[in-house]
Protein backbone atom coordinates (compact mmCIF):
# COMPACT_ATOMS: atom_id res chain seq x y z
CA UNK A 1 0.00 0.00 0.00
CA UNK A 2 1.02 3.46 -0.78
CA UNK A 3 0.84 6.62 1.44
CA UNK A 4 -1.44 7.66 2.09
CA UNK A 5 -3.58 4.55 2.37
CA UNK A 6 -2.71 2.64 5.62
CA UNK A 7 -4.65 0.35 7.86
CA UNK A 8 -2.26 1.56 10.77
CA UNK A 9 -3.11 5.34 9.92
CA UNK A 10 -6.97 4.57 9.73
CA UNK A 11 -6.58 2.77 12.88
CA UNK A 12 -4.83 5.75 14.43
CA UNK A 13 -7.64 7.92 12.74
CA UNK A 14 -10.03 6.09 15.19
CA UNK A 15 -7.74 6.15 18.17
CA UNK A 16 -7.31 10.20 17.74
CA UNK A 17 -11.21 10.72 17.35
CA UNK A 18 -12.02 8.33 20.31
CA UNK A 19 -9.62 10.83 22.70
CA UNK A 20 -6.71 8.27 22.99
CA UNK A 21 -3.21 9.07 22.09
CA UNK A 22 -2.10 8.52 18.68
CA UNK A 23 0.87 6.44 18.18
CA UNK A 24 0.50 5.43 21.82
CA UNK A 25 -3.24 5.01 22.01
CA UNK A 26 -3.95 2.24 19.74
CA UNK A 27 -3.94 -0.59 22.73
CA UNK A 28 -6.64 1.42 24.26
CA UNK A 29 -8.92 1.17 21.34
CA UNK A 30 -7.98 -2.50 20.61
CA UNK A 31 -8.76 -3.35 24.35
CA UNK A 32 -11.91 -1.17 24.49
CA UNK A 33 -13.55 -2.72 21.09
CA UNK A 34 -14.86 -5.86 23.35
CA UNK A 35 -17.03 -3.27 25.04
CA UNK A 36 -18.81 -2.00 21.69
CA UNK A 37 -21.25 -3.17 19.21
CA UNK A 38 -20.24 -3.30 15.61
CA UNK A 39 -22.68 -0.67 14.74
CA UNK A 40 -20.47 1.86 12.46
CA UNK A 41 -18.81 -1.26 10.00
CA UNK A 42 -20.85 -0.21 7.42
CA UNK A 43 -20.19 2.99 7.38
CA UNK A 44 -16.20 2.80 7.55
CA UNK A 45 -17.04 0.30 4.78
CA UNK A 46 -19.44 2.56 2.39
CA UNK A 47 -17.50 6.15 3.21
CA UNK A 48 -13.90 5.44 4.59
CA UNK A 49 -12.56 3.13 2.85
CA UNK A 50 -12.91 0.36 -0.44
CA UNK A 51 -11.46 -3.05 0.38
CA UNK A 52 -10.78 -4.73 -2.78
CA UNK A 53 -10.62 -8.40 -2.92
CA UNK A 54 -7.07 -9.44 -2.57
CA UNK A 55 -7.76 -7.17 0.48
CA UNK A 56 -6.11 -3.87 -0.76
CA UNK A 57 -7.77 -1.23 0.18
CA UNK A 58 -8.07 3.10 -1.07
CA UNK A 59 -9.27 5.77 1.51
CA UNK A 60 -11.43 8.46 0.94
CA UNK A 61 -8.74 11.21 1.95
CA UNK A 62 -11.82 13.78 1.78
CA UNK A 63 -11.99 12.24 5.67
CA UNK A 64 -8.42 12.87 7.06
CA UNK A 65 -5.85 15.48 7.64
CA UNK A 66 -3.21 13.20 8.55
CA UNK A 67 -1.51 14.02 5.03
CA UNK A 68 -2.29 17.47 5.19
CA UNK A 69 -2.49 18.92 8.59
CA UNK A 70 -2.26 18.71 11.80
CA UNK A 71 -5.22 16.26 12.76
CA UNK A 72 -5.98 12.55 12.25
CA UNK A 73 -9.81 13.52 11.18
CA UNK A 74 -11.28 16.75 9.87
CA UNK A 75 -14.80 18.21 9.85
CA UNK A 76 -16.56 15.77 7.33
CA UNK A 77 -15.22 12.94 9.79
CA UNK A 78 -16.62 14.19 12.54
CA UNK A 79 -19.88 15.15 10.52
CA UNK A 80 -19.98 11.38 9.52
CA UNK A 81 -19.79 9.99 13.26
CA UNK A 82 -21.91 12.79 15.02
CA UNK A 83 -19.66 15.51 16.34
CA UNK A 84 -15.94 16.20 17.10
CA UNK A 85 -13.64 13.86 18.29
CA UNK A 86 -13.51 12.94 22.51
CA UNK A 87 -11.65 15.33 24.00
CA UNK A 88 -8.98 13.29 26.24
CA UNK A 89 -10.00 14.17 29.69
CA UNK A 90 -13.66 13.17 28.94
CA UNK A 91 -15.60 10.20 29.85
CA UNK A 92 -15.23 7.53 27.28
CA UNK A 93 -19.02 6.78 26.25
CA UNK A 94 -20.87 3.96 24.49
CA UNK A 95 -19.95 5.76 21.20
CA UNK A 96 -16.35 5.64 21.41
CA UNK A 97 -16.96 1.56 22.25
CA UNK A 98 -18.84 1.16 19.21
CA UNK A 99 -16.31 3.02 17.11
CA UNK A 100 -13.62 1.02 18.47
CA UNK A 101 -15.43 -2.29 17.71
CA UNK A 102 -16.41 -1.07 14.06
CA UNK A 103 -12.81 -0.20 13.43
CA UNK A 104 -11.40 -3.42 14.70
CA UNK A 105 -13.51 -5.35 12.88
CA UNK A 106 -12.78 -3.74 9.89
CA UNK A 107 -9.06 -4.15 10.63
CA UNK A 108 -9.44 -7.90 11.25
CA UNK A 109 -11.53 -8.65 7.67
CA UNK A 110 -8.34 -6.80 5.92
CA UNK A 111 -5.46 -8.24 7.66
CA UNK A 112 -7.95 -11.66 6.79
CA UNK A 113 -8.07 -10.67 3.56
CA UNK A 114 -4.61 -9.87 2.45
CA UNK A 115 -3.14 -12.60 4.42
CA UNK A 116 -5.50 -14.99 2.11
CA UNK A 117 -4.47 -13.46 -1.11
CA UNK A 118 -0.52 -14.07 0.20
CA UNK A 119 -1.39 -17.17 0.45
CA UNK A 120 -2.06 -17.42 -2.94
CA UNK A 121 0.71 -16.27 -4.13
CA UNK A 122 3.10 -17.73 -1.66
CA UNK A 123 1.72 -21.26 -0.39
CA UNK A 124 3.42 -21.48 3.42
CA UNK A 125 2.36 -22.70 6.46
CA UNK A 126 4.38 -20.15 8.37
CA UNK A 127 3.93 -16.38 8.08
CA UNK A 128 5.91 -13.53 9.70
CA UNK A 129 4.51 -10.29 10.26
CA UNK A 130 5.76 -6.65 11.41
CA UNK A 131 4.72 -3.18 11.09
CA UNK A 132 1.90 -1.34 13.67
CA UNK A 133 -0.44 -3.49 12.61
CA UNK A 134 0.94 -6.59 13.46
CA UNK A 135 0.87 -5.83 17.38
CA UNK A 136 -2.55 -6.16 17.08
CA UNK A 137 -3.16 -8.91 19.10
CA UNK A 138 -7.12 -9.58 18.37
CA UNK A 139 -6.52 -9.27 14.62
CA UNK A 140 -3.46 -12.17 15.09
CA UNK A 141 -5.69 -14.58 16.99
CA UNK A 142 -8.41 -14.07 14.70
CA UNK A 143 -5.60 -14.41 11.31
CA UNK A 144 -4.55 -17.49 13.11
CA UNK A 145 -8.06 -19.19 13.55
CA UNK A 146 -9.81 -18.10 10.00
CA UNK A 147 -6.65 -17.20 8.08
CA UNK A 148 -4.38 -20.52 5.91
CA UNK A 149 -1.65 -20.44 8.24
CA UNK A 150 -0.70 -22.86 10.84
CA UNK A 151 2.30 -20.84 12.39
CA UNK A 152 2.53 -16.65 12.78
CA UNK A 153 5.61 -14.64 14.11
CA UNK A 154 5.50 -11.52 14.86
CA UNK A 155 8.78 -9.58 14.42
CA UNK A 156 9.66 -8.21 18.53
CA UNK A 157 9.96 -4.46 16.90
CA UNK A 158 6.51 -5.06 14.88
CA UNK A 159 6.12 -1.08 15.21
CA UNK A 160 7.73 1.57 12.83
CA UNK A 161 11.00 0.82 14.55
CA UNK A 162 11.29 -2.33 13.38
CA UNK A 163 11.77 -1.09 9.73
CA UNK A 164 15.58 -0.74 10.12
CA UNK A 165 15.65 -4.22 11.21
CA UNK A 166 13.72 -5.55 7.63
CA UNK A 167 16.47 -2.92 6.10
CA UNK A 168 19.43 -4.76 7.07
CA UNK A 169 17.58 -8.15 6.24
CA UNK A 170 16.84 -7.68 2.94
CA UNK A 171 20.55 -5.78 2.69
CA UNK A 172 21.68 -9.54 3.78
CA UNK A 173 19.27 -11.46 1.53
CA UNK A 174 21.62 -11.42 -1.37
CA UNK A 175 24.42 -13.19 1.14
CA UNK A 176 21.90 -16.31 1.85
Amino acid sequence: MQFPHSLGLLYSAFTYYCGFRVNSGEYKLMGLAPYGEPVYVDKILDKLINVHDDGSFDLDMSYFDYAVGDRMTNSKFDKLFGGPARLSDSEVSQKEMDLARSIQVVTEEIVLKIAKHLYTLVPSKNLCLAGGVALNCVANGRLLRDGPYENIWIQPAAGDAGGALGAALVALAPLF
